[in-house]
């Protein structure tokens, strides 16, 4: 089975018909985590899950499928680990409870492939995704699962960071007017410990870098999505 690329949408735009119409030609769905936190001066507090939003829309655009919004709860956020304001930290259990309720309801509604990628990735929030996916796979054994942080599939190419030139290049290709490269501080490079930054200079991030990071994760994911979706529906 291989789904028309006009074959996809974002969920909570569609009305039920269409909705049920994608889905009975690809029954996949595609779950986007995020966090609110601080992402240094350059860039808005909800990077992550308009990062992972965005990856997923491309990948539904080429494979098929439905996009639902982000979910914007994260565990383990820079407030706690550097005292930055302007995010919003919950503990990992939430964040296990709400992934694994949140997969269990598009099991039900009938989807045969789920991916779920965060695009916020300390360690505690992929732990608590990962043990969600497990108890997951024991209750819905017939439903092909993907999910873990939204850098893995590219981070050959592409390591993590915060705030630096990978996160800034993907949201300047993915909503550039929310990024001010001018913001950043002028007398200094920009540090984790004084403006949360994490990785290569952000002033180096092109909207034409994130849109290659874009298309390296489609590349990567999109066979992994169609096998998913053929073992499924066997």
């Amino acid at each position: 089975m291989n789904p028309k690329q006009s074959n996809w949408g974002m969920f909570e735009r569609l009305r039920p018909s269409q909705i049920d119409a994608i889905k009975g030609v690809a029954p996949i769905a595609y779950v986007p985590f995020g966090a609110i936190e601080w992402h240094s001066y350059h860039c808005p507090t909800g990077l992550d899950g308009i990062k992972a939003h965005g990856l997923l829309c491309e990948l539904a655009a080429s494979v098929g499928g439905l996009v639902l919004p982000a979910l914007y709860v994260g565990t383990e956020t820079i407030k706690p680990y550097k005292g930055f304001k302007h995010t919003i930290d919950y503990s990992a259990e939430i964040v296990e409870r709400l992934a694994l309720e949140t997969l269990e309801q598009l099991a039900d509604e009938g989807f045969r492939v789920i991916v779920l990628a965060t695009g916020h990735c300390p360690q505690s929030q992929q732990d608590a995704i990962a043990n969600a996916a497990k108890e997951f796979r024991v209750r819905f054994p017939d439903v092909g699962l993907w999910s873990g942080g939204d850098h893995e599939p590219t981070e050959d190419r592409f390591p993590a960071n915060h705030a630096a030139r990978g996160e800034t290049n993907l949201q300047m290709h993915f909503a550039p007017e929310t990024v001010d490269l001018t913001l950043l501080p002028a007398d200094h490079p920009a540090t984790l410990d004084d403006d949360g930054v994490w990785g290569e200079d952000p002033r180096l991030a092109t909207s034409e870098q994130g849109r290659e990071m874009a298309r390296t994760f489609v590349e990567a994911m999109s066979p992994v999505v169609l096998r998913l979706l053929k073992g499924a529906t066997r």
